[in-house]
């Protein structure tokens, strides 16, 4: 998908482009998930997409174009008598009254029954083509018109030789359009005998040939409409279908292409449903749920998760033993993960994990138990997913496979690193690597790297972790685990103690690879920490205001986010829009309730921090700091009291600045960006004591260190608690001031700027007293 995907969207980058996909209702499920994909993701792109279908497409996809933000739906109304009789004249010119009025009689305004009709009078030889045009050869006497446009169709097909009958009804079952080897294998003909016969059928108007240089069907016979495959197909008996559909599969069995791999798996699916039950539907549909687990691999390694989840479902139906089921809806339910269908997602690993139980098989129960935990953490549940997990690891028993204890114990350290208990998440890590080191389990590694390094970080060792997120960035590429791979970068990312703009680029990295595999939850989650990191870097906030509101938009069109990835995403764009001193009413009210839909510890963080800045700003300082510091515990104590030290010095509360800053130095973090905030909080409470020159000097030490961070904006910031505190000191504060005054306006800043202006305002002069 990617791949067609930035190919067209390069055709795009030369001017607007239009996709035209026709008779859209006899798509197979890859085109159909293809263009919803290509709708998703290239939704900036100069690319038009026009589908045409029949109303049949609904029965397959009831919401098709409900999740496209940007749709013309126009249904197409029957054509009127008038326009009718336009359509005849011009395309029959001649046609005799009669015969126009028994048309339109049954066409009712639809075109097809016209066009349909004067092809059923070139196939009796009562008219023939002059150019672009038909007239007739005679007296076209009286004209018949079946009621139906099927059964003109069938008419039609009726009229035909047995033997050529026959080869239509053999090409159906090869869909739309074909190749003639592939008719060869259904047909039981040679190819040569096959050639004239197929020119035949072109010239009567059933098939048409593709000879366009630019198409990669070129060389292929389809049917010039789709109702007659479809009227075709129905001739065919049960039986009939059967061995046509086992003939093509077998056909294309034997070319040994991955590329067809869903093609094969339909006609081994249609040969199942053609079959009678018992042993005749028993042996197809081990060959069909075979090629359907190929066709969802497939699909699964092409970044196709929804196209997966689409074919392992279709091989549960056909599947008995509960065992296979389960582990069919294990991997389906990894693919519904993947593609951000957490509530689908966790629904399949419910029922794969009860299957798997009552087949009596412990690793299955495992395995999906699993995979419920790391859905239940993507979807913004860790402690759910921690009960889980602790319940199923106890239950597994001592001898049992190695390999799923160490998927259960990896999995456990993520949802520990989540809920904030880091030192259990190391411990239950090394539990993993004990079990996967020893047995070359890479994917499993790089995995348990990525959460023990994350929580090394939380525990303050932080070289320690960013060594190992980068040793799980590279097992993971090693291995091609590209969604372990993705969630490394994104870690570290976050855990770098670097320039917003180094952070970014890795960001940029994680984005770019989840959008190429299609992994929408890991794409969302690195594009709000690159907002984080533009944040810092004080630099083009507008621009990334514009595309997070969009992103988030499009998403809940396509109901594409947890509640956690839109907390996160509205989170981020609050901080800015707060900073601007935008309206966030909204934001507020949407933050509030979706805090009440996740168990994630970042859901109430995300509420109190918007409370607290909003409160900050409007100078209700005491306010501000009671909500930084009703959560400011792991994982996000250091982010929260940095915002509670500089509403308490704001205010003038020296008590609470002593204790905030007592909690910041009791952080285990080593962090730059901790221990500038420890030494501009110990600034802060010397100016608030009288001691403006040890003041200084502290912020002078906390400034030249956010400015080796390329922190930007927390530069402004301290420059401006500088100007509020130390208000003595004019060069010093001038200076504060010159430096953080433009980064302030680069962002659009105003409430920060009109905090300056007032604590930079000369005091106010008193006129003198006038004597009488």
């Amino acid at each position: 998908f990617a791949a067609w995907r930035i190919f067209f969207e390069r055709i795009a980058g030369r001017g607007t482009t239009i996709l035209l996909f026709e008779d859209l209702q006899w798509a197979d499920t890859g085109l159909l998930d293809f263009v919803g994909h290509l709708l998703e993701w290239s939704r900036n792109v100069p690319i038009l997409v026009v589908t045409l279908a029949r109303p049949e497409l609904f029965d397959r996809r009831p919401d098709w174009g409900s999740e496209t933000r940007n749709l013309t739906k126009l249904a197409l109304e029957p054509l009127t008598d008038g326009a009718m009789r336009q359509l005849l004249e011009g395309f029959v010119p001649g046609l005799p009254e009669s015969a126009v009025h028994a048309i339109l009689a049954r066409a009712d305004g639809i075109p097809l029954y016209a066009v349909e009709t004067v092809r059923a009078l070139v196939a009796d030889g009562r008219l023939e083509r002059d150019g672009d045009v038909y007239r007739p050869t005679g007296d076209l006497g009286e004209l018949t018109v079946p009621d139906t446009l099927r059964s003109l169709i069938a008419s039609r097909l009726d009229a035909l030789d047995p033997a050529d009958r026959s080869l239509v009804a053999d090409a159906s079952v090869l869909g739309q359009s074909f190749a003639v080897a592939s008719l060869t294998a259904v047909s039981g003909a040679e190819a040569a005998a096959l050639e004239p016969r197929l020119r035949a059928l072109v010239r009567r108007e059933l098939f048409d040939l593709e000879i366009d240089p630019r198409s990669p069907e070129r060389g292929q016979y389809r049917f010039v409409q789709s109702l007659i495959r479809e009227v075709a197909y129905g001739t065919l008996a049960r039986r009939e279908r059967r061995a046509r559909h086992l003939a093509a599969a077998r056909h294309f069995e034997a070319l040994g292409d991955d590329e067809i791999a869903g093609l094969l798996a339909s006609h081994y699916v249609a040969a199942h449903e053609a079959s009678a039950d018992g042993a005749e539907a028993d042996a197809v549909a081990i060959q069909a749920r075979l090629s359907l687990s190929a066709a969802a691999e497939r699909a699964a390694t092409l970044g196709a998760h929804d196209q997966a989840v689409a074919h392992l479902r279709t091989a549960v139906r056909i599947t008995a033993d509960p065992g296979e089921r389960a582990g069919l809806l294990t991997r389906a339910g990894a693919s519904a993960n993947l593609a951000a269908r957490h509530g689908d997602a966790e629904a399949l690993a419910r029922e794969a994990m009860s299957l798997a139980r009552d087949a009596g098989d412990p690793s299955g129960v495992g395995r999906a138990a699993a995979l419920l935990g790391e859905i239940l953490i993507d979807a913004g549940k860790p402690p759910e997913s921690v009960e889980v997990l602790e319940a199923a690891i106890a239950a597994f028993p001592e001898s049992g496979d190695g390999e799923t204890r160490a998927v259960l114990l990896s999995t456990l350290s993520r949802a520990y690193m989540r809920s904030g208990a880091a030192a259990r998440s190391v411990e239950t890590a090394d539990r993993a690597l004990g079990i996967a080191e020893r047995r070359h389990l890479e994917r499993i590694i790089a995995e348990t790297f990525n959460n023990k390094g994350s929580s090394l970080g939380q525990l303050g060792r932080e070289r320690e972790g960013v060594a190992l997120l980068k040793a799980a960035v590279d097992v993971a590429r090693a291995g091609g685990f590209v969604a372990a791979e993705i969630r490394a970068l994104s870690n570290l990312a976050t855990s770098m103690d670097a320039d917003p703009r180094l952070r970014r680029e890795v960001l940029d990295q994680a984005i770019a690879l989840a959008r190429r595999v299609g992994v929408r939850s890991m794409a969302s989650w690195a594009a709000v920490e690159r907002l984080v990191t533009i944040y810092d870097a004080a630099e083009g906030w507008d621009g990334a205001l514009a595309g997070a509101e969009e992103d988030l938009a499009d998403a809940r069109d396509r109901t594409l986010l947890s509640p956690l990835d839109e907390i996160r995403s509205l989170a981020c764009q609050g901080l800015l829009r707060v900073a601007r001193g935008e309206p966030t009413d909204e934001v507020m009210v949407s933050l509030e309730a979706l805090a009440e839909l996740t168990t994630d510890a970042f859901g109430p963080t995300a509420v109190h921090t918007m409370r607290g800045d909003r409160a900050l700003l409007r100078g209700s300082h005491a306010e501000a700091c009671r909500e930084f510091l009703l959560l400011a515990e792991e994982p996000y104590a250091d982010f929260l009291l940095q915002r509670a030290m500089r509403a308490a010095l704001w205010g003038g509360d020296i008590a609470t600045a002593r204790e905030i800053a007592d909690r910041l130095e009791a952080l285990p973090s080593p962090a730059s960006n901790t221990s500038a905030a420890r030494v501009a909080a110990r600034a802060g409470i010397a100016a608030l004591e009288g001691r403006p020159d040890e003041a200084l000097e502290g912020y002078r030490d906390a400034l030249s260190r956010h400015r080796a961070m390329g922190r930007a904006f927390e530069v402004a910031c301290t420059d401006l608690d500088l100007v509020v505190l130390i208000r003595g000191n004019e060069p010093a504060t001038r200076e504060a001031a010159t430096e953080a005054r433009p980064i302030f306006e680069r962002v659009g800043a105003r409430p920060y700027l009109e905090r300056l202006e007032a604590a930079t305002a000369p005091p106010a002069q008193s006129l003198p007293g006038i004597r009488a």
